[in-house]
Parts: C-alpha cells; sequence; structure tokens
C-alpha cells in the first residue's frame, strides 16, 4: 500500500501554473474526469463509468474515452512531471483501448482495470511528491 505523504492541500491552491490554474484545480479536474470515466455509476453493487458504457461501442467507444483519457497525459505533460509518468499513463491508456477493443472480453475489462483512476493517483502521487520536497526545502 502506498503511504500518503503529508502536503498541506492549501500548499497545492497556492501554487498556480503557467495556465493561470492551481495545482490543486487541475488534480480536481483530472479526478473528476477520472471518476466519470471509471466509477460515476453504480448497479447491483458493482461500480463503472462511461468508460465502460461507452465502450459498448465497438471502435469507436473505446476511440472516445482514449480521447478523453488523455487529460491525465496533458496534464502531466503541463505539470512537468517526469517522463516515466508520462510513458505510464500512455501504457495506461493504450492497454485500456487495446484489450477494451475486444469484444465482451474488453467490456468486463473496462469494468476492472479502471485506467483513468489510476492515471490520475499517477499524478497525484508525483505533485504529492514535489510538493513535499518543495516545502521541506522552504521551510
Amino acid at each position: 500500500m502506498a503511504r500518503k505523504l503529508a502536503v498541506d492541500r492549501e500548499v497545492l491552491g497556492a501554487v498556480r501554473l503557467e495556465t493561470g490554474r492551481t495545482v490543486d484545480e487541475e488534480l480536481k479536474s483530472i479526478q473528476a474526469m477520472a471518476r466519470l470515466l471509471d466509477s460515476r455509476f453504480e448497479l447491483m453493487g458493482i461500480r463503472f463509468g462511461a468508460d465502460a458504457i461507452v465502450g459498448l461501442v465497438p471502435v469507436l467507444g473505446d476511440a472516445v474515452t482514449l480521447l478523453a483519457g488523455s487529460a491525465a497525459l496533458a496534464t502531466s505533460m503541463r505539470l512537468r512531471l517526469p517522463w516515466h509518468v508520462h510513458a505510464r499513463i500512455a501504457g495506461n491508456l493504450v492497454t485500456d483501448a487495446a484489450i477494451g477493443a475486444v469484444p465482451l472480453l474488453g467490456d468486463a475489462f473496462d469494468l476492472f482495470f479502471r485506467s483513468h483512476k489510476r492515471n490520475f493517483r499517477l499524478v497525484e502521487r508525483h505533485v504529492l511528491k514535489r510538493a513535499a520536497a518543495q516545502s521541506k526545502t522552504s521551510g
């Protein structure tokens, strides 16, 4: 289990990016997208998102969720995270799209792999790690 980094969320709200948005706003944005795509709905105790629903449409559905999921990649690039974070996010997206394109198996896979939540956690972990390091050097 990953350990939580002790970082005051107010610190993330105070750091503005070149885009004018704060780091916290960026994180909340991709978290909302990940929730919509992976776990927004529940039926008979099973949580699922738009990825599983739209993925029922062959090829086009997976292309749409791949495009929507690329928001995490764009965010990680805007935040200038390490290249290996970009690579893992891209790998998760490609895995989700490739296996998701397989009829039936792909639909079941979309329910359990949750690439968008994985990608959010990757970005969040690295942003919190960076903020913790910066708060140690400035404090």
